[in-house]
């Protein structure tokens, strides 16, 4: 956090000498290119995900705040939500605010993690098509997959790849979504480039570093 409460230091700094609005939003728009940069260097350094989005999020929301303040445009509603992740970063509960909606459903998967299910059923489709059986096919991809892709996909079963196929393959898909795009996505490209087992390991390694990026 040390390294990216000095950019935000140094970004204050010229966000507080209030200009053109036009020459602040260059500001603020170089502060936004240095964030997210800063994120992808602690992801790639291994940090916890959580913590580091959670970082970037605040500082990032913190600038557009202070943009919104200095050029009298209303900023209670961001206010509010930098409020709850900073109580979250300080290991406070955050308001009601950011408590998951009530449902008679199983609470959804990101839109990130359910494009990542589609396009592993979208592998399993491909490996089926090539001469596998549903089953056989279901079980080699959960095997080409790598303990990080499998631990941020919950550890899948077999049957339970098959219901993401279910879902969301095909010529329609049962539902629509991330999932859905994931999966169209996957197999476009696995039938232009028609990979093999090992090109299939390679493209899903890709699908990994997605997930933290």
């Amino acid at each position: 956090m040390t390294d990216l409460a000095a950019i935000l230091d140094s970004l204050e700094s010229q966000c507080g000498k209030k200009g053109h609005k036009l020459a602040d939003l260059r500001v603020l728009s170089k502060g936004m290119v240095k964030f997210e940069e800063m994120r992808r260097q602690r992801m790639t350094a291994g940090h916890d995900p959580a913590e580091v989005d959670r970082d970037t999020a605040q500082l990032a929301l913190t600038c557009v705040v202070g943009f919104f303040v200095d050029h009298g445009i209303e900023s209670g509603p961001l206010v509010r939500l930098l409020s709850d992740i900073e109580a979250l970063s300080n290991g406070s509960s955050p308001s009601a605010m950011l408590a998951p909606a009530a449902t008679r459903h199983r609470r959804a998967d990101s839109p990130t993690i359910e494009e990542a299910k589609g396009r592993v059923a979208a592998a399993m489709e491909y490996l089926q098509q090539s001469g596998l059986s549903r089953e056989a096919a279901a079980a080699k991809v959960i095997g080409s997959l790598s303990p990080t892709l499998r631990r941020n996909l919950k550890s899948p079963k077999p049957s339970t790849v098959d219901s993401w196929l279910v879902r969301w393959g095909g010529e329609h898909g049962a539902d629509s979504g991330a999932g859905r795009g994931g999966y169209l996505h996957m197999r476009a490209i696995l039938a232009q480039q028609r990979p093999s087992h090992h090109g299939l390991k390679k493209a899903l390694k890709a699908l990994e570093r997605s997930l933290s990026a």
